[in-house]
């Protein structure tokens, strides 16, 4: 067996050692379809924004230095609003004013906006200020967001709901992102029928390839469901041919030393690299990794936490490299266990936990399941909780990595 850290060091390393240029080239979307997608260029400012200084509230743009003395009457001179301004033909003195809509630009000779609340309308061209205000109250001045020029987006990062904002405010309609890579899922085993089916006693719906589709979408790539294979020669290798076609290929099931566990023979008669087939990780041991030419090859547990853990621990961090994410702001997560607990001589353990915040730190507990068929129990976690192999105790108060589960 080898370290769960080894086994994704091994990935990534091949990942590199397959990398070329054109690997997982980019490809230009409408900004409409770019959410969660990878950006593969650094965005920057277009223009100043404001572009010009501008209005924050509605009321009168003034002069400060011309509201020494409160009550004080204003002749007003003209109106902005956005999107028809007067600011380039109006100049304010510290007797005069000009009624301004939020977001419309500050006229030339007005440092400061009174709110329309805190005045009394006199006559259609004369107002009271009520109250004073202070230099630059009310407005925001040309650039104080962003400078023309300005990166604001970096190229790796995943495009969310702010970016989407920013995108459009700097005139991109389309976006280079990564091209996503295609990873085809297969299923195996004759216990195992569809979901729209009703299973008797001696089956199963099949869970996995629905769970790895969502891990492969919210990591980034576009998943392919194969279906299920059956647990004999013929079929197994007509879906693992389809699925070697494919970026990666996900085989969750006949990994085991079972009678009726055929994968590694199969990938063995296909020609595929196995790296390695046992990781000290529980559950999901039997995990296996390897390459034909320049497709990525997992040989997953059947199970289907084992499932989720091992394509967590070592296919996700596998789509992201090819994705190009720029992960060097992301930080490990850790907690205070709550409640000691027994580590594993042999393995690190993996398993669903309850993590709260207590508005100083995070604390966690293992979550109650029965073990690593146990979706229900998985469903009452938040996390997943890596318990360090060996002897004893890991005990409350004592602090170790989780991983947030969605």
């Amino acid at each position: 067996m080898i370290a769960i850290e080894h086994g994704v060091e091994m990935v990534l390393e091949l990942a590199s050692k397959l990398a070329r240029p054109d690997r997982m080239p980019v490809e230009s979307v409408p900004l409409t379809e770019s959410m969660h997608r990878i950006l593969r260029e650094d965005i920057t400012a277009d223009s100043d924004s404001p572009r010009f200084d501008k209005a924050i509230r509605d009321g009168f743009a003034v002069r400060f230095e011309g509201l020494a003395d409160i009550p004080s009457e204003l002749r007003i001179i003209a109106e902005s609003r956005a999107g028809h301004s007067a600011a380039a033909t109006t100049i304010v003195t510290p007797d005069t004013c000009c009624e301004i809509m939020t977001g419309a630009a500050m006229p030339a000779g007005a440092n400061a906006v009174v709110m329309v609340e805190h005045t009394e309308r006199l006559s259609p061209d004369r107002v009271r200020v009520l109250r004073k205000v202070h230099e630059g109250e009310g407005l925001l001045r040309q650039g104080v967001e962003m400078r023309e020029g300005d990166r604001l987006l970096q190229s790796g990062k995943r495009i969310l709901l702010a970016d989407i904002g920013t995108l459009a405010s700097v005139g991109k309609d389309r976006i280079a992102v990564s091209k996503r890579p295609r990873v085809a899922i297969l299923a195996t085993g004759d216990e195992l029928v569809e979901v729209r089916e009703n299973p008797d006693a001696g089956h199963i719906r099949n869970s996995n390839s629905y769970s790895l589709h969502a891990q492969v979408t919210e990591a980034g790539a576009e998943p392919v469901l194969l279906g299920i294979a059956k647990d004999n020669l013929a079929d197994l290798r007509e879906k693992i041919r389809q699925g070697l076609e494919h970026d990666i290929v996900l085989v969750s099931g006949g990994v085991s030393m079972g009678k009726y566990d055929f994968v590694e023979d199969v990938f063995a008669e296909f020609g595929v690299k196995v790296l390695f087939d046992q990781v000290a990780m529980k559950p999901g041991k039997p995990t296996v990794f390897g390459h034909r030419g320049e497709t990525f090859v997992f040989g997953l547990p059947g199970n289907p936490v084992s499932t989720l853990v091992a394509f967590r621990m070592f296919v996700r961090p596998l789509i992201l490299n090819l994705l190009k994410v720029d992960e060097s702001g992301v930080v490990d997560l850790e907690a205070q266990l709550e409640v000691s607990t027994k580590r594993d001589p042999s393995r690190t353990a993996v398993v669903p936990a309850l993590v709260r915040f207590d508005g100083r730190s995070y604390r966690i507990r293992t979550a109650p399941w029965k073990g690593s068929s146990d979706l229900a129990g998985l469903s009452r976690a938040n996390a997943l909780v890596v318990i360090p192999q060996g002897d004893g105790m890991i005990e409350a108060g004592e602090w170790v990595r989780f991983i947030a589960i969605e």
